[in-house]
C-alpha cells in the first residue's frame, strides 16, 4: 500500500496569474477571492485538497510586483517570504503575458530557495500567440542545471488540472493528514466574510475603489441556525465612499446582497450581514495596520 503524502504548497507569481482560480478549482470550493483586478490577495489563504493518497495544503500569496507603496511592498515581501515556509513551490506563470521584471524578481528568489519548484504555465486556453515567456522562464530557471518540472494548464477550464495534482503529489514527502478530510480551508469566519465582501467590491466598482478599501468585521454572532455580522468598509477618500455607497445607497446594498448570498452558500446557513462605509484617509500608511494585515510579528 502506498504511503500517504502531505505537505504545504506555496503559490507565487505575478498579479492575476491565476493563483486563486487554481486553488479554487483544485479544492472544489471558493477559498480565495477571484477578480479581474490585479492584487486581490492580501493574506495567506490556505486551501486544502485531500484524497486517499495525499493532502495538499495550498498557501496563496499576493502577486509579486515592483510598485513602491508601503502596501504593495508589503504584499510582495510577504509573497517572497513564504517560499521558505512550504514543502513545495508552485510558480504560476501567465502564458498570455510577456516576460517582465516581476518574473525576474521571482526567479531570483527561487534561486535562493532550497525547495522543490514546479512551474505552472496557466491560461493555456487563452494563449493564442506565443509571447516567449515559457521559453524565457525555463531558460532562466534552469540556468544550465537540472530541468525544473513544468506543466501547462487552464485553471479556469480545468485543463490538465488532474495531472497537476499528480505532479504535486509526486513531489511531496510522506506525512500525516494535517486537517480532517472534509476541511477545504482553515480561514476564520471574519476572514471569509471580509474576503467575500472585498470580492463583491471588486466586481461592482471601478478600478479606483477596490485597492483603496479594507474591511473590518465589527460584530459577529454565530449559531447553528444563522450567522449575524456587522462590518465596516473603509475607503481613503469621500469620493471613493460616494462611489461605493452609490445613489441612495444602491451600490453598497447590492454588494451586501451578493455577499449574503455567497456567504450563505459557503456556511450552509442564513447570513445576516450589515455593511457600513467610513473614510480612513491614511490607512495604507499605517504600519501597525499593515503589519497586522501581512501577519508580521
Amino acid at each position: 500500500m502506498a504511503e500517504f503524502k502531505s505537505g504545504f504548497v506555496s503559490l507565487i507569481g505575478r498579479p492575476s496569474a491565476g493563483k486563486s482560480t487554481l486553488i479554487n478549482y483544485i479544492c472544489g470550493y471558493k477559498v480565495s477571492i477571484v477578480s479581474a483586478h490585479p492584487q486581490t490577495t492580501r493574506f495567506l489563504v490556505r486551501g486544502i485538497y485531500t484524497n486517499d493518497e495525499t493532502q495538499i495544503v495550498f498557501i496563496d500569496t499576493p502577486g509579486v510586483h515592483n510598485f513602491n507603496s508601503n502596501l504593495n511592498r508589503g504584499l510582495s515581501n510577504l509573497a517572497v517570504r513564504n517560499i521558505d515556509e512550504a514543502d513545495l513551490v508552485l510558480y504560476v506563470v501567465d502564458l498570455t503575458r510577456k516576460f517582465g521584471a516581476e518574473e525576474q524578481t521571482i526567479i531570483d528568489s527561487l534561486a535562493e530557495s532550497k525547495h522543490n519548484v514546479i512551474v505552472v504555465f496557466n491560461k493555456s486556453d487563452a494563449a493564442e500567440n506565443d509571447t516567449g515567456i515559457m521559453r524565457e522562464v525555463l531558460t532562466r530557471l534552469n540556468n544550465g542545471e537540472s530541468s525544473v518540472p513544468y506543466i501547462a494548464v487552464s485553471s479556469k477550464h480545468g485543463k490538465n488540472m488532474k495531472d497537476l495534482v499528480k505532479l504535486i503529489t509526486g513531489h511531496l514527502p510522506e506525512g500525516p493528514m494535517y486537517y480532517p478530510d472534509d476541511y477545504v480551508t482553515d480561514q476564520t469566519i471574519p476572514f471569509r466574510i471580509s474576503e467575500v465582501v472585498r470580492e463583491k467590491i471588486f466586481r461592482n466598482t471601478g478600478d479606483e475603489v477596490p485597492h483603496s478599501t479594507y474591511i473590518e468585521v465589527d460584530k459577529l454572532n454565530v449559531t447553528d441556525a444563522k450567522i449575524t455580522a456587522s462590518a465596516t468598509v473603509f475607503t481613503e477618500t469621500e469620493s471613493q465612499k460616494g462611489i461605493l455607497v452609490g445613489k441612495g445607497g444602491s451600490k453598497i446594498k447590492k454588494i451586501g446582497m451578493q455577499s449574503r448570498e455567497e456567504l450563505a452558500d459557503i456556511f450552509e446557513r442564513p447570513v445576516n450581514l450589515f455593511l457600513n462605509v467610513k473614510v480612513n484617509p491614511n490607512w495604507r500608511k499605517n504600519d501597525q495596520l499593515l503589519k497586522k494585515m501581512f501577519q508580521i510579528e
